[in-house]
């Protein structure tokens, strides 16, 4: 685990760095506005696919990791077919619902006419974006390389792609071009690898087999929309939250919040890193006794407090010379929004840390309710002030719906550890 963690992380710190890079040269093509319209664009495409997508990858190794341990390859191999299938299928209406919506109601997340065609073209990625088959298959096989791979051809085409926009002096139409090609290219990538990975493991060629006709249709589809609803939440946060933000406040305020998350994001990726390790500690002192789960779980708070409140601090006191080094004078309104997310560092750091137990202890329900909770409350307040709400009212929703969604996560967290106790001695 801490192998592969640490294969996954490379790929992600290196591909966090060349993403922050091709941020930094988009923003100096854009102007803010432009950079909002760029921003409410993949958003539009990022919520249709997080809405559509089933997380097949979950169901192919939930379902296939027993066959293919037991070298029944042709189960794995239907299995795998009617997955894809179902990716294929999903995929391509959502792209066709999310193009027509977007032609039809741009105005609602204040996308010009002139432009909506842009955003409609956007959503080309999504049929790439839902398909989860192909991580299934590196997952199943044990190459987490080729997934960190990956996560650097994205940012590095992308980066590519502006790079040679800004020396043109391209418009609008150009960036999107090299965003929308950067994520066709990554995401084709991963299935290059997996048909690569799949013929080198004799998956191609062997004979369909059973595997209970993969998986009768109501057992693999309750899997499938049980791990949509989670997932749309987790996935679909962003982007959902960058269009409301964009159809109430106007493109500008869309995009200083998609690029103060975007530093956010950054300092927070380390503690999403560390608790894919502490998943399995986790699940297997459930069974240990309860002081010790207690006494690693204060650690790991501990810690996470005394990591993310000096994080905090230091983003606090420097927002804006940070926004003003990655993406120009031009953007310290985004500077002014981190000033006051930056608090919302030690709330997501225990999150991560209380999520990570829950679902250790398999109760994915809380989980759910946290992200329900704090999207909840964000598009509530700013639906609620409207166009009167600044940037710092705007920081001020989501710090005070992060600390909510916490409190719904620390709540029944703290009651599982409190029951956990000593078994009495015999003696």
């Amino acid at each position: 685990m801490l192998r592969n963690t640490g294969k996954m992380g490379a790929g992600k710190v290196a591909g966090a760095v060349l993403h922050l890079a091709s941020i930094a040269v988009t923003a100096r093509i854009l102007d803010l506005t432009d950079f909002g319209l760029l921003m409410l664009f993949r958003s539009v495409a990022q919520s249709v696919a997080a809405i559509a997508k089933f997380q097949s990858w979950q169901a192919l190794v939930h379902f296939g990791a027993e066959p293919y341990e037991r070298d029944d390859l042709g189960s794995v191999r239907r299995l795998w077919l009617k997955l894809a299938a179902i990716d294929f299928v999903v995929g391509l209406a959502a792209m066709a619902l999310g193009g027509a919506f977007v032609l039809s109601f741009a105005s609602i997340v204040s996308i010009p006419a002139d432009v909506a065609h842009l955003a409609a073209a956007y959503c080309l990625i999504v049929p790439l974006q839902v398909a989860g088959t192909p991580t299934g298959i590196l997952r199943l096989t044990d190459r987490f390389d080729l997934m960190a791979w990956q996560s650097l051809v994205t940012p590095g085409v992308r980066l590519i792609g502006v790079c040679i926009a800004y020396l043109m002096g391209a418009p609008l139409w150009a960036v999107v071009i090299a965003w929308v090609l950067s994520d066709i290219l990554g995401d084709a990538f991963l299935w290059v690898c997996a048909l690569a990975v799949a013929k080198s493991k004799d998956l191609l060629r062997s004979k369909a087999g059973s595997i209970r006709s993969a998986i009768s249709g109501s057992v693999l589809w309750r899997y499938l929309l049980g791990t949509n609803f989670n997932a749309s939440l987790q996935q679909g946060a962003l982007p959902l939250m960058t269009l409301v933000i964009g159809g109430v406040l106007g493109p500008s305020a869309a995009g200083a919040y998609r690029l103060a998350q975007t530093l956010l994001d950054a300092v927070l990726a380390p503690a999403e890193l560390a608790m894919r390790s502490l998943f399995p500690e986790i699940s297997k002192l459930q069974a240990a006794k309860g002081e010790r789960l207690k006494e690693v779980m204060r650690h790991v708070g501990l810690t996470s407090l005394l990591v993310s409140v000096p994080a905090g601090a230091i983003l606090f006191l420097g927002a804006g010379i940070f926004v003003s080094i990655l993406a120009g004078e031009e953007y310290l309104g985004a500077g002014s929004l981190l000033s006051v997310i930056a608090w919302t560092l030690p709330a997501l750091f225990l999150a991560a840390i209380c999520e990570t137990f829950m679902l250790g202890s398999g109760r994915a329900l809380s989980p759910v309710l946290a992200r329900a909770t704090i999207v909840g409350l964000s598009v509530t307040a700013i639906l609620t002030l409207g166009d009167q709400m600044s940037l710092g009212d705007l920081g001020l929703a989501l710090l005070i719906a992060s600390y909510a969604g916490l409190l719904v996560l620390a709540v029944p967290t703290l009651a599982m550890l409190r029951r956990k106790q000593e078994p009495v001695s015999s003696d």
